[in-house]
């Protein structure tokens, strides 16, 4: 693994487990800020039954993302580990960032640099979760695999040719 990747993945994973673990220890905070936005939620046809436990769904999100933070910073499979940050981050952005609800011009303001900040986390997420660390794709490998077991046929065939040739020369 290059040193870009040793120093990247436990950088971009630290405030994850940061925040993972202040909603497993501290869920307070966390519930008041969902439950602000809950009625857009259901609004926009969440079902309520999803914030029936607030405290218990903030715990729950908040064990998944310190989790996969730590999968992602001691590089255990840091692709899926990527990919679950992402998936997590964009509805956590969205109730920490309710532009929607923002009375003032600065408090918007702030709202929407939270919001960019949580693209720009999933953006690097995604990154981390396609980056195949110099190896290439499943698909490519296959196509390549099927491209050698055609060329082998080709060689084979042709070589029996040949050898049936040499043997009706010399028999």
């Amino acid at each position: 693994m290059s040193i870009s990747r040793r120093l990247a993945r436990p950088l971009l994973a630290s405030s994850f487990v940061a925040t993972g673990v202040d909603a497993l220890m501290h869920p307070d905070s966390h519930v008041e800020r969902f439950r602000k936005v809950e009625p857009a939620l259901e609004k926009a046809g969440i079902p309520p039954s999803i914030a029936a436990d607030t405290r218990l769904l903030v715990r729950v999100t908040g064990g998944v993302t310190a989790l996969a933070g730590l999968m992602l910073a001691t590089n255990r499979r840091p692709r899926t580990a990527a990919l679950t940050l992402a998936a997590v981050t964009v509805p956590v952005t969205l109730v920490n960032n309710p532009v929607w609800t923002a009375t003032s011009r600065e408090r918007r303001k702030d709202m929407r640099r939270g919001l960019l900040t949580g693209a720009s986390l999933v953006g690097g997420l995604l990154i981390a979760g396609l980056d195949r660390d110099g190896k290439p794709s499943l698909t490519w490998r296959a196509t390549n695999t099927r491209g050698h077991k055609a060329k082998m046929r080709e060689v084979r065939a042709a070589a029996k040719e040949t050898k049936a040739d040499l043997r009706s020369k010399l028999g």
